[in-house]
């Protein structure tokens, strides 16, 4: 199975995991595709027709991203 990778912003190319709508907001997971240890979570903004990834807004976002995903993750492997 391939993935489809990008590469951020801080120059690392990234794996997208995983893609999750949570209250109307689709977010991605990330793996660095050279250390699989390295994820990160970011949000998709649309803003005038222009989608583009940002970073959470704090940690409570964070909490809920990461939960919910863990959830997610845990399901699909039952």
């Amino acid at each position: 199975m391939e993935l489809d990778t990008v590469i951020l912003d801080d120059g690392i190319e990234y794996a997208i995991v995983k893609e999750l709508k949570i209250n109307d907001t689709l977010y991605t997971l990330f793996a660095n595709v050279n250390d699989s240890e390295d994820i990160c979570y970011l949000k998709t903004i649309n803003e005038n027709g222009n989608e583009y990834y940002t970073g959470l807004d704090d940690d409570k976002e964070f909490d809920l991203v990461s939960n919910t995903f863990a959830k997610s993750i845990l399901e699909e492997n039952r």
